[in-house]
């Protein structure tokens, strides 16, 4: 086994390591609350109002 072929195996693996860690990131149970409530951001446009927010900007009155 020459130097290149363990490099390509070694990047082979370290892709492959960087791919399943960034799937648990994305379907792991905290990050899906996260995305429920970006996904209700578009609904929740009365209550930032109420609270005193400036909806264009986000800033406070």
């Amino acid at each position: 086994m020459d130097w290149t072929n363990l490099a390509r195996i070694l990047f082979t693996v370290f892709c492959f390591g960087t791919f399943m860690v960034i799937l648990i990131g994305a379907y792991g149970k905290k990050s899906q609350k996260r995305y429920d409530e970006a996904a209700n951001l578009v609904f929740n446009g009365e209550e930032e109002e109420q609270a005193g927010l400036d909806v264009s900007n986000g800033a406070k009155k």
